[in-house]
């Protein structure tokens, strides 16, 4: 049985029974966009099962280390995570379904599932490794943390071009008018 697998068949039928799991091990696949757990890379879990009506209660913590990368230079950068876990596993599966949980499947719980959507969750959807990061030049790309192109100062965006014309002129012939 995989470690992210518990047999809580000890726990079934007996209200308010508990059993405290404390468990490591690697992880495949968690990725999303900008964020992503190596595979390999250990995930440690700490974790209170308690049988409730309908299921089981899985609360505790997750943590373990992010390999991100930044949205704004696309550096790569480690971000260890440490997150609160309070999610239940249904015995029935409409129920599960109905109430948006987990299912419990032959006496066992698959924390997997649940670790993905926790995790993957947490992710920033714009990582950032420094709040002064100055991101990628949009003409040459280079990193403007590391030195500067001088593309910035040069860019007019020539959306605004017709808009500037009509402001020199404007200015030009408000002085003429001022004369008369």
């Amino acid at each position: 049985m995989h470690w992210l697998q518990i047999d809580v068949s000890d726990l079934a039928g007996r209200y308010d029974a508990t059993r405290e799991i404390e468990s490591s091990g690697p992880v495949e696949g968690f990725r999303s966009g900008l964020g992503w757990i190596e595979d390999g890379d250990s995930v440690h879990v700490k974790l209170r099962l308690r049988n409730v009506n309908d299921g089981i209660e899985a609360a505790g913590e997750v943590w373990g280390r992010l390999h991100l990368s930044c949205s704004r230079c696309l550096v790569e950068y480690e971000q260890d995570f440490r997150l609160d876990v309070d999610e239940k596993f249904y015995f029935e599966p409409t129920i599960a379904d109905l109430k948006e949980g987990y299912e419990v499947r032959d006496q066992v719980v698959d924390l997997e599932p649940m670790l993905r959507d926790v995790i993957v969750l947490s992710i920033p959807m714009r990582p950032v490794h420094a709040e002064d990061c100055k991101g990628l030049c949009p003409v040459c790309g280079a990193d403007l943390n590391v030195s500067d192109c001088k593309h910035a100062e040069q860019q007019i965006d020539a959306r605004w071009a017709p808009l500037q014309g009509l402001m020199a002129s404007q200015s030009g012939g408000d002085d003429e008018e001022v004369e008369k």
